[in-house]
């Protein structure tokens, strides 16, 4: 009786440890299922996103018995530091400053959403040891963006600091007015499109393209209609196509070595239009309300040869010149030693983007064209012009002691700037040389001089000056009789015609280019628009013909004087900024200011 009390009692502990196993493995595979609900948590970790898998946790959802993924991600935008509104709200409508504007601007702060700098320049020895990079296919694109973001703001303030001895934007001067900023945005594993495995980043269409320009990418296809991006540069590239159930995704990626420092964009608001092919100027003043039927000048279109051909015809010129961008390119000129009518109106009256007492000259290119800066030297032909006007100075009386002509030759031989030429006889004008300080503010100092000027004058003077200025350059690039038809008789030279034509100047030799240019600027232009503008002026001039015989010298010194300033404005301005040699402006249709989302991921 005994032995079969003890054989059940072993089969009934026996049946228990199996009972509490089982309940035991049901237990486990309820809350494995449990936490396998928790579908995309393994995305949102370090090695995914970096460090905002800080902002990633589980929560249980009682109701539903599961367990529900939140993550946060950015969204980028492009402003101006103390801007306080973004896309998800104000900073006002958030008492939590995480909720707040983050401004990727290099501080220490920034550290807490990227890689930090050891961190980078771990990355960065490991680049050295290849030929090209190849990112990590499990990191997801945005965590290097945002680091390359920060380490661009921090090695161009590095670079600034070293250079002219102070550290923007943190110091109140010289202030900064452009940085990416971001908002955390919450959102939930849920809600992720089918196909996705990566949390994605969210921007606009136009502030992608104002990042790539900060970060010295250029767009080599931009197509809103097949949705089709590709931007490359600077170590850089940028792919974009559309994608199932989310809409236009980015990705970027590392390709090869990378340089933050003077080739950094000018970090000032107004060059998110020239991204866009929109140029800001000097003529918004309210004085030309009632030039040329209400037109606004404030800002120009150089971004295709359709755009500048109506920019053209805004100002007035004739169909013969609006016809020279309305052909192929093959079928008409535009440039002599550099595009000429683009980038001249570009200096004649686009805005000073330089931040006074910074060593930034980097612009986005707002013009079709390249800029092929070691192919012909500004300060040479600066030079030859200033020459040439003092010999005009001194042996006609188009100019007088004291005019502004003689300011701004004065203002000239203050300058200690001198043309380099290496021994084989080329120029020596390359972009990525650091230009001295010295030199920067002697440039600012000369624009400034000769907006100075502008600001005082007949602006309707100035707009005749320009469009027979323009007229009168295109005639010349694309003369086809002999050069002797180049010019009328000149003011300066009254009974002798310019000899010199462009193909002189195409087959001159490097050094020969810049004088034989400056005479055909001094000698032929100059004096045709004088005459040009001189001869309009007098046909709608209400004066009687003896007070306009009177009153002759004075209005053709006049047309002179604001001639000579608007080409020593252009050669300033040219110099004082600069392009990339790979950068042009393709069509990038509406996309200005425009609010599409795009994906980053």
């Amino acid at each position: 009786m005994a032995d079969t009390d003890y054989t059940e009692l072993i089969l009934a502990i026996v049946a228990l440890i199996i009972s509490i196993l089982a309940f035991v493995i049901a237990i486990l595979q309820a809350l494995q299922q449990y936490f396998a609900s928790a579908t995309g948590y393994s995305s949102c970790r370090e090695a995914v996103i970096g460090k905002w898998a800080q902002f990633s946790h589980r929560r249980l959802l009682w109701k539903e018995f599961r367990i529900e993924v939140q993550f946060e991600t950015p969204v980028l935008f492009v402003a101006k530091p103390e801007n306080t509104r973004g896309p998800l709200g104000n900073d006002e409508d958030f008492p939590d400053e995480d909720r707040k504007i983050i401004r990727l601007d290099g501080s220490p702060a920034n550290l807490k959403y990227t890689s930090s700098t050891e961190e980078f320049d771990e990355q960065q020895k490991k680049n050295k040891q290849q030929a090209v990079h190849t990112a990590d296919n499990e990191n997801a694109s945005w965590c290097h963006l945002l680091m390359t973001i920060y380490q661009m703001e921090k090695d161009s303030r590095a670079w600034q600091k070293e250079s002219l001895g102070y550290h923007p934007p943190f110091d109140p001067s010289p202030p900064h007015s452009l940085v990416v900023c971001m908002q955390r945005k919450k959102r939930v594993w849920d809600s992720m499109p089918q196909g996705l495995t990566k949390p994605y980043a969210t921007t606009t269409i136009s502030h992608l393209v104002e990042i790539a320009a900060m970060l010295g990418i250029h767009w080599k296809n931009f197509d809103l209609n097949n949705d089709r991006y590709r931007a490359q540069g600077n170590g850089y590239v940028l792919y974009g196509s559309y994608v199932d159930n989310l809409g236009i995704g980015f990705t970027f990626q590392k390709q090869g070595p990378t340089v933050f420092r003077q080739d950094r964009v000018i970090p000032t608001h107004d060059i998110k239009k020239l991204c866009f092919g929109l140029v800001p100027t000097i003529l918004y003043r309210e004085k030309l309300v009632d030039v040329d039927d209400h037109k606004d000048y404030a800002t120009l279109q150089l971004g295709g040869y359709a755009e500048i051909a109506d920019t053209l015809a805004e100002f007035g010129c004739d169909n013969n010149t609006i016809n020279h961008f309305r052909k192929t390119p093959d079928s008409s000129r535009h440039s002599h030693l550099f595009p000429a009518v683009a980038f001249e109106i570009l200096g004649m009256v686009g805005e000073i983007f330089h931040i006074k007492d910074t060593g930034f000259r980097m612009l986005p290119n707002p013009t079709p064209y390249y800029w092929e800066s070691n192919t012909f030297s500004l300060s040479t032909l600066t030079s030859n012009i200033a020459s040439r006007l003092k010999e005009a100075e001194e042996a006609h009386s188009l100019t007088s002691e004291g005019d502004h002509v003689s300011h701004l030759l004065n203002f000239y031989d203050q300058s200690t700037e001198k043309t380099e030429r290496p021994p084989n006889g080329s120029i020596n004008t390359q972009t990525s040389a650091t230009t001295p300080a010295h030199r920067i503010a002697h440039l600012r100092a000369g624009v400034e001089l000769c907006d100075r000027y502008l600001d005082d004058v007949d602006i309707g003077m100035v707009f005749q000056v320009i469009r027979v200025h323009i007229q009168e350059v295109l005639a010349m690039l694309n003369e086809k009789t002999s050069s002797d038809d180049l010019a009328g008789p000149g003011l300066a030279n009254e009974g002798r015609r310019c000899t010199i034509s462009i193909s002189d100047v195409d087959s001159a030799s490097v050094d020969e280019k810049h004088r034989l240019l400056t005479q055909i600027y001094c000698e032929s232009i100059r004096n045709n628009v004088i005459q040009t503008v001189y001869k309009q002026r007098s046909q709608y001039s209400q004066k009687t013909s003896a007070e306009m015989a009177d009153s002759e010298p004075n209005v053709k010194r006049d047309i002179n004087m604001i001639w000579c300033t608007l080409i020593f404005r252009m050669l300033y301005w040219l110099q004082l900024h600069n392009f990339h040699k790979k950068d042009i402006q393709i069509d990038k249709g509406d996309a200005y200011d425009s609010r599409i989302p795009v994906y980053i991921l």
